[in-house]
C-alpha cells in the first residue's frame, strides 16, 4: 500500500515539475517569436495587452483556406488525370471500357466524361 502511494506521489511531483518546465519552454518561445510589444501582458513586466492575437489567428485562417482550395484542386487535377491514363491504358491493351462490359455495346468514351465530371 505504502509502495503504491510513494509511486503516486513521485508521478504527481514529476508530472507537476514536468508541467512547469515545459510551460517555462513555451514561454521563452513565445518571447522569442514575438516582439516584446507583443507579448500578453502576464508575460510582461509593462503590462502592455497581447495586439497581435487577432491578427494572427486572421492569418492562420487565411493560410489554412489557401491549403485546403490547393489541396483541393490537386484532388481535382489527380483524379483527372488518372481518368486520362486509364483511358490511355485500355486503348494501348485494347481493354473494353466499363460500360461494354457491363452492357455489351460501346460506350464511347462515356464513362470517362462521366468519371471526369464528378
Amino acid at each position: 500500500m505504502f509502495k503504491r502511494l510513494t509511486w503516486m506521489g513521485a508521478g504527481l511531483v514529476t508530472g507537476f515539475v514536468a508541467s512547469k518546465w515545459v510551460e517555462r519552454k513555451a514561454r521563452r518561445r513565445l518571447a522569442r517569436y514575438f516582439p516584446s510589444r507583443h507579448l500578453p501582458s502576464r508575460y510582461l513586466p509593462s503590462g502592455q495587452p497581447l495586439n497581435a492575437g487577432a491578427e494572427l489567428a486572421d492569418k492562420a485562417r487565411e493560410l489554412a483556406v489557401a491549403k485546403i482550395a490547393d489541396l483541393r484542386t490537386a484532388v481535382d487535377e489527380g483524379r483527372s488525370t488518372m481518368v486520362a491514363r486509364e483511358a490511355e491504358l485500355r486503348r494501348q491493351w485494347k481493354l473494353a471500357e466499363p460500360g461494354e462490359q457491363r452492357y455489351g455495346g460501346k460506350a464511347d468514351g462515356a464513362w470517362a466524361k462521366q468519371r471526369s465530371g464528378r
